[in-house]
Order: C-alpha cells, then sequence, then structure tokens
C-alpha cells in the first residue's frame, strides 16, 4: 500500500513537473512572437506617438484637444461631441464640392463615386495606417475606416474653406475656428498625411504631380506666417509628410544651413555675416544626453545655460529687436548686444511651440527624418534660459522682443515647463556656440 501511495505521489509530482514544462514552452513561444514581432530600432513605422504621461498630465491644455478630435487617441472623448457632430457637416459638403467638381470634369474621364469611393480607398489604407500609431486603440478595421474618411474630409473641407476665406467652426464662431486649427496640430491628433492623400485623390483626380501640388497648397497657404518669417518655405513636391504637424514644421522650419550657402556646414565656430555667434548657421543637430535636475547630468545642464534677461542686462548686454530677421529662430550675439526677433506669446503659439519641441524630441520616422536640426528646441531652450521671472519678461517687453499676450508668470511657467522635458546636449546644441559667447561676456559660473 506504502509503495503503491508512493508511485502515485512520484506520479502526480512527474505530472506536476511535466505541466510546469510544458507551460514553461508555451510562455517562452509567446514571449518569443511578441519579440519577433517588435520592429528593429530605427525601422519602426511609427509616425503618430504619445507624449509621455508625465509630460501630457502637467499640462494637458497644451497637448490635449479642447473642441475637436482626429484620429484615435482621442475620438468619441466627452465633450467632443458638439465638433463630432460638425464633422459630419463637413464631410456632407465636402462631399458635395467634389461631386461638382467630378460633375464638371466628366467630359475628361473625372474620378467619382460617392461616399462609397471614399470607405473603399479608406479600407485599401486602413493597415497601413494603423501601423503608424505608436499605441493601439480598440477600433476594429470598419470603425477605423470611417474614422478616417470623416477626419480625412474635415480636414480637406476646413482648409479648403481657410483658403477661401471663410472659417469652417460651428456657426462661423472665430473663437471656436481657432481652438480647432490649434487642436489639428497637436502631436496626438493626428491621421497620417497619406490619408488625407488619398481622400483628395477620389474627390479630385488628376494627374499625380499637379494633384499632389494643389493638396499642398491647400496647407501650406494656412500655415504661412504662424511663425514669423521673411522667406517662404515650402517643401518640395515628392517630400515624405507623415501628418499635419509635421508638414507644419516643414513650412515653417528650416534650418539655413541646407540653403546652400557656404561656411553652412560646420561643426564648431558658427558665426552670422558680421562675426556673431548665430543660431541661424548652427547645423550640429543636437545631441540626446541625460536630462536630470540633479546629479551630474543636472550639474553640465547649469553650466552650460546662459543667465536670465535680467542679469545679463546687469552684466552689460544689451537686447535689440532684429530689424529684418531671416525667422523667428534668427538670433545673434555680437558686441555685447543679443539681436532677437520680436514675438509673440499668446495661448495659440505656446501650444504650437509645446507641440513642435515634441514634434522633434518625439523620435520615431517623422522625427529622425527632420532637416531643421531641433531648431524649435534650441530656440525655446534660449527663451526659456532668459526668462526665469516676471522682471525678466519685462527687460525682454521693454526691448520690444516678447510681447506677452498671457500674464508673465504664466509665460515663465510655460517655457520652464517646455525646457524642463527637452533631452539634448546643452554644449552641442543649435545655440552651443551663441551660449558658450554670452556665458564668457557675462563670467557666468566660473
Amino acid at each position: 500500500m506504502e509503495g503503491r501511495r508512493s508511485s502515485s505521489s512520484n506520479g502526480d509530482a512527474g505530472d506536476e513537473m511535466e505541466s510546469c514544462f510544458y507551460y514553461d514552452d508555451a510562455k517562452v513561444e509567446a514571449m518569443q512572437r511578441r519579440m519577433d514581432a517588435v520592429p528593429p530600432e530605427g525601422d519602426d513605422p511609427y509616425t503618430i506617438l504619445r507624449l509621455p504621461a508625465a509630460v501630457r498630465e502637467r499640462h494637458r491644455d497644451l497637448y490635449e484637444p479642447k473642441v475637436v478630435s482626429v484620429g484615435p487617441y482621442y475620438h468619441g472623448r466627452a465633450g467632443l461631441a458638439a465638433a463630432q457632430r460638425h464633422k459630419w457637416r463637413l464631410l456632407r459638403d465636402f462631399l458635395s464640392r467634389a461631386a461638382k467638381k467630378q460633375a464638371a470634369a466628366a467630359a475628361g474621364g473625372g474620378g467619382g463615386g460617392g461616399l462609397g469611393a471614399y470607405v473603399r480607398a479608406a479600407r485599401e489604407v486602413e493597415a497601413d495606417a494603423r501601423r503608424c500609431y505608436a499605441e493601439g486603440f480598440g477600433m476594429g478595421a470598419d470603425e477605423f475606416a470611417e474614422m478616417l474618411v470623416l477626419d480625412g474630409c474635415f480636414l480637406l473641407e476646413f482648409f479648403l474653406r481657410k483658403s477661401e476665406g471663410q472659417l469652417a467652426a460651428p456657426g462661423g464662431a472665430k473663437w471656436a475656428w481657432r481652438h480647432m486649427y490649434h487642436d489639428v496640430l497637436l502631436l496626438e491628433n493626428q491621421i497620417p498625411f497619406f490619408v488625407i492623400e488619398k481622400l483628395h485623390g477620389v474627390a479630385f483626380a488628376g494627374e499625380d504631380g499637379a494633384e499632389r501640388e494643389a493638396l499642398l497648397d491647400i496647407f501650406c497657404g494656412a500655415f504661412a506666417g504662424d511663425l514669423p518669417s521673411s522667406r517662404a518655405i515650402r517643401p518640395p513636391g515628392d517630400k515624405t509628410i507623415h501628418h499635419l504637424l509635421h508638414l507644419h514644421y516643414e513650412c515653417n522650419v528650416r534650418n539655413p544651413a541646407l540653403d546652400g550657402d557656404k561656411a553652412r556646414n560646420v561643426i564648431g565656430e558658427a558665426r552670422d555675416a558680421n562675426g556673431g555667434a548665430s543660431l541661424a548657421i548652427w547645423k550640429q543637430p543636437a545631441v540626446p544626453s541625460p536630462r536630470s535636475g540633479d546629479g551630474a547630468g543636472g550639474k553640465a545642464r547649469l553650466t552650460s545655460m546662459i543667465p536670465p534677461a535680467s542679469k545679463m542686462e546687469e552684466a552689460g548686454v544689451t537686447f535689440k529687436k532684429k530689424a529684418t530677421p531671416r525667422d523667428v529662430f534668427d538670433v545673434t550675439f555680437r558686441y555685447s548686444v543679443l539681436h532677437m526677433p520680436a514675438f509673440v506669446v499668446d495661448e495659440g503659439t505656446m501650444v504650437l511651440l509645446a507641440n513642435l519641441v515634441a514634434f522633434e524630441q518625439g523620435g520615431g520616422r517623422a522625427a529622425r527624418q527632420l532637416e531643421g536640426g531641433n531648431l524649435v528646441t534650441g530656440f525655446v531652450a534660449l527663451v526659456g534660459s532668459l526668462v526665469n521671472s516676471r522682471r525678466d519678461v519685462e527687460v525682454l517687453r521693454r526691448c520690444g522682443i516678447m510681447h506677452c499676450m498671457v500674464a508673465d508668470d504664466d509665460a515663465v511657467a510655460y517655457f520652464n515647463h517646455v525646457v524642463q522635458y527637452t533631452t539634448m546636449d546643452y554644449d552641442r546644441h543649435l545655440l552651443a556656440c551663441l551660449f558658450r559667447d554670452v556665458r564668457e561676456h557675462c563670467h557666468w559660473n566660473r
């Protein structure tokens, strides 16, 4: 009896061990499949990412839509229902616009097909569009394709009306239009640009080159002037555009090192035409480095920054508004004078700059292909260094450089927030030469 019990006991233990091994093998296989499904670094398809929760939740007003959602991340969110109904209205108007265009071009074999044609087009790119998002979302293929049609046609009609001098907001309300405009330029509130191209092609079929140029005209015309510039910047027709925020970046941010001027592609001594250290011709891209408020990384950052504006003024630095800047990033320091373009700090600018910085910082395929060299991050780092108190804001206001349309304390807190969550090497970034010359002039951190 004892032997039998022992045998039975050993058998149970063997079964248990065998089950354990089986479980381990199944678990390993599952882990292997998940590991194999992740693309190698540098090959990931993601172009629409989400911010770290710590960044987004601290300032939701900068990163989350207030009126209208675009894409899956904020789809169906409470508080955006009114704009969602308005999107259906604009979809109907866009289809009507396209039908009239197609009727006029019918003799030439123009495209068409009604709403079904747009749904079929969206289904053709649904899988590719889904792969652009870094985070998953609970939408089936049909629901996702419907959302792509609705949001894509909404964006086309919204900006077509802008090009015609109309405001495509509920009731034509200007305040609602401005919020909607900034909402569709949020990093997390995007759909892939190739979806918009596909829908535009269904509506306005024609020669491929002319069709894309016409599409770029719609958006580039709306984006021009959002950041002060004396240059008209337009991406080439064959440029890969990943989403609307990316296109806005390409229309407003360009490193002059790419303009073909001599002595542009330099590392080390970046100088303007008069010998002053300049942001405008610094080509070296930012090199990621640890970014922490304490430890060696924090100490290195502090010794690489520049004094705030009030301290610089005390050290004999004069601030002057640049008369004819190339763009808002055209900053120079020469003979103890810091020349800066005038710029406005209002709610819209704060949202736009925060999301352009997040785009540069965000990684993913779109950010790796940028030619601007982290230009926006460098500019915001400069302003964040200059503005540490209301007194600093007053210095820049008095010189005609900063026109602050929000409370001074809010402006200070904003730039501190945006700079706090950026990652770059403060000894090798777009403004490194200018920062160094200012520190040497002011004997800062010696």
